[in-house]
């Protein structure tokens, strides 16, 4: 239903209504009429207004924040650390075209998304037979410095106490082998006491900042939670019990290199930075095609294009995704 209304419709609605009722009455601009008439049309346009605001917010897509969010907590959804409107209510659309159905694939990625700092997520049922499932992530490399998600499962102990620290001089936080390294948005636990922080930066090889003072001593034990296993943990609070291993993941990148000649005057920069973009929005197991590359070149005005890197259509596994290494257009 359409709530707009003109205020001068409504007040010239009001008037021949006048007119209806006392042909002779004076309705001119100043007359007593007119006033009383144009004061009505004013409430009544305000009332418009307001019934146009009230629709707005019965649905999701036009609500203000305020409602959006009572629209995702209905449905059981909360904003994550730092998310946006227009991600809470693209989470909010997802859950609403597919609602939780017992554990299919969706639901696994539904799952995945609910935990601060995921970014993506895909799913791969019967991954290892019956009762299995695998979930790859991806972490916002916005907030976290890399897409490819933390999935250590580092110990230790401190060895040093300062206010909302970790220190740890026999750790290597920076380290790159086993999952690391630690980024920011993992969980640091003192297994001691209980208590959990976030990780807000990693300072250097070993001392990490925290956003709350959990460590009150030297030799308290503390157990860093990476990304993958902080959506681990929620999804095995919320699968079904009949699947009986659920491994989450991170992609395995494979770093794609494309060289291209092309003819005709053309922008090569602009060619290499979609390409670039193109290679960056792959997602696991889907496969960079020639034909593609050579549209980007063309859509950019070039006449013709060779390519003699890669010398094929590259199809990665399901567990894999491209991304872009040396791009040289000439």
């Amino acid at each position: 239903m359409n709530f707009q209304r003109d205020f001068n419709d409504l007040l010239n609605a009001l008037l021949t209504d006048w007119r209806n009722q006392f042909p002779d009455a004076d309705l001119s601009q100043g007359s007593l009429i007119y006033m009383k008439s144009a004061c009505l049309a004013s409430a009544l346009w305000g009332l418009y207004k307001y019934q146009e605001w009230i629709s707005k917010q019965i649905f999701p897509d036009t609500a203000e924040t305020k409602y959006l969010e009572h629209h995702a907590w209905v449905r059981g959804l909360s904003r994550r650390s730092g998310e946006t409107d227009e991600e809470l209510l693209a989470r909010l659309l997802e859950y609403i075209r597919r609602p939780p159905a017992g554990g299919n694939k969706y639901d696994y990625q539904k799952w995945a998304l609910e935990i601060d700092n995921v970014a993506n997520a895909w799913c791969i049922p019967l991954s290892q037979g019956p009762g299995t499932v695998d979930v790859i992530i991806a972490a916002d490399e916005t907030v976290t410095g890399s897409e490819i998600p933390s999935s250590h499962a580092l110990t230790g102990t401190t060895t040093a106490i300062t206010e909302n620290k970790l220190v740890d001089g026999a750790a290597d936080f920076m380290a790159t082998g086993d999952g690391g390294p630690v980024r920011i948005g993992d969980i640091a636990v003192n297994d001691d006491t209980g208590g959990q922080a976030v990780i807000t930066a990693v300072d250097n090889a070993t001392q990490l900042t925290l956003d709350t003072d959990i460590f009150s001593s030297i030799g308290q034990s503390y157990t860093l939670k990476s990304l993958t296993a902080q959506v681990g943990e929620y999804i095995d609070d919320v699968r079904p019990v009949t699947v009986s291993i659920v491994r989450i993941l991170p992609p395995a990148v494979t770093l794609q290199d494309v060289t291209m000649t092309v003819t005709g005057t053309v922008n090569k920069e602009a060619i290499a930075s979609a390409i670039t973009s193109l290679l960056r929005s792959l997602v696991p197991g889907q496969t960079l095609y020639l034909s593609r590359l050579i549209a980007i070149a063309i859509q950019e005005g070039a006449t013709n294009a060779a390519i003699s890197a890669p010398a094929a259509d590259m199809s990665p596994g399901p567990y894999e995704m491209l991304r872009p290494g040396t791009i040289t257009v000439s």
